[in-house]
Order: C-alpha cells, then sequence, then structure tokens
C-alpha cells in the first residue's frame, strides 16, 4: 500500500469562503502566493556569523531561505521583498537583523523539498 504524502496547504474555511493557510508555530498563516513546487532561487550566500551560515532569494515566491550554524533546520520566511532580503544579506550583524526585520515575517521549518530547491546559476551572487 503507497504512502500518501502530507497535505502541504490546508484548506481552511473562513467567513463564508475557503482560503489557502498553512501552519506556521501552530497555527494557520495565509499563504496564498507561495507555490512549493516551483521556485527560482538565486544561490545560496555563505556568511561569517555566529547565528546565521547561509542565506539565499526565492524571487519567485518572495521567500528568504535561511541556514542555521547550529541546527539542521533551515528556516524559510515568506513574502519578503527583495530589498529587504538586500539589507539582510549587507547588514553587519546577522542575528541583529533577524530578531529586528526578518521575525516580524510568517517564517517556519522548510521542507526537504525547498532546502533541495536547485539554484538559478543565472542569478547572481550578491556581495555580503
Amino acid at each position: 500500500m503507497a504512502k500518501t504524502p502530507p497535505k502541504k496547504i490546508s484548506q481552511v474555511t473562513g467567513k463564508g469562503h475557503q482560503t489557502n493557510r498553512k501552519v506556521h508555530a501552530g497555527r494557520y498563516v495565509h499563504d496564498e502566493a507561495y507555490d512549493e513546487d516551483r521556485h527560482d532561487c538565486g544561490p545560496w550566500i555563505e556568511v561569517q556569523s555566529s547565528r546565521v551560515s547561509a542565506m539565499r532569494y526565492d524571487y519567485m515566491n518572495r521567500a528568504v531561505h535561511v541556514q542555521w550554524p547550529r541546527s539542521n533546520t533551515p528556516y524559510i520566511y515568506l513574502d519578503v521583498p527583495y530589498e529587504r532580503f538586500r539589507a539582510f544579506v549587507r547588514a553587519s550583524s546577522k542575528g541583529k537583523y533577524i530578531n529586528s526585520a526578518m521575525n516580524s515575517y510568517d517564517y517556519r521549518p522548510m521542507t526537504p523539498e525547498e532546502m533541495d530547491a536547485p539554484s538559478n546559476d543565472a542569478r547572481s551572487r550578491m556581495g555580503n
């Protein structure tokens, strides 16, 4: 018997209509525009930081992928404008930037499929 993969997007009824929602930190968050099956990711940017080891931007989904130096669980920050990602790359303290700016966006652990999404080599690497 074949296993059914877990549902990535749940249909949640709200005020007479259904909306696409994802579970984030134990609650549902609106995540209609994010497409887990399609990506246009820039290359991973490795950084010298005690809080962040690498990051990249998904141009198609407006999402920031972040890898941590002390964890095997990377996170994805959703609906982040590209300008905010550029500021994150250039921030002198990545940890302070995460706390002051990035944590205001919805975020969750990345799925293995998102982690394995290939980088688009046509995207230029940003300097940090």
